[in-house]
């Protein structure tokens, strides 16, 4: 039953910069996605999809302006020794290739229990036997300057 599927990348980045806006901004850049205007999805990835999340990767491919669909985590701080957190992790159906993603964004310990219960809660609403689970988490403390940390499963990119 494989269809519609979609070619989802898990990037993730952490960055600094004079404020917290400037910091996300400085984290969608080391992520690759800082170039587009990036439309948020719920959680849900429909048949067919196959997900990759490499360690290493460049820029997601689009022009300046381009629209990716995407389900992403962030969590900001500003204040020295506050650790930014930001987390997605997923399941995905071994027969259909539907996926579910969570995401969400706090301190690190927090950030993982919460994966795991909302992952948890909504796998087991759905039918299947699932992979996994996978995840991407982001983690960085804060120096000087206010810290951003995102991680982002992008989608389609339209122009």
């Amino acid at each position: 039953m494989r269809g519609r599927g979609l070619d989802v990348v898990i990037t993730s980045g952490a960055g600094t910069a004079s404020t917290e806006m400037a910091a996300f901004d400085a984290a969608l850049q080391q992520a690759g996605v800082a170039h587009f205007d990036v439309i948020r999805l719920s959680s849900l990835i429909p048949p067919g999809s196959r997900i990759n999340a490499p360690q290493r990767w460049s820029a997601l491919a689009g022009a300046w302006g381009d629209r990716p669909y995407a389900l992403n985590a962030e969590h900001r701080v500003s204040a020295p020794g506050e650790r930014a957190c930001a987390g997605l992790r997923w399941v995905q159906n071994v027969e259909t290739g539907a996926a579910v993603l969570v995401e969400h964004g706090a301190d690190q310990s927090a950030v993982e229990a919460q994966l795991k219960a909302t992952l948890d809660d909504l796998a087991a609403r759905r039918p299947g036997r699932c992979s996994g689970p996978a995840w991407r988490i982001g983690s960085a403390a804060c120096d000087i300057y206010p810290l951003a940390a995102v991680v982002v499963a992008a989608m389609r990119v339209e122009p």
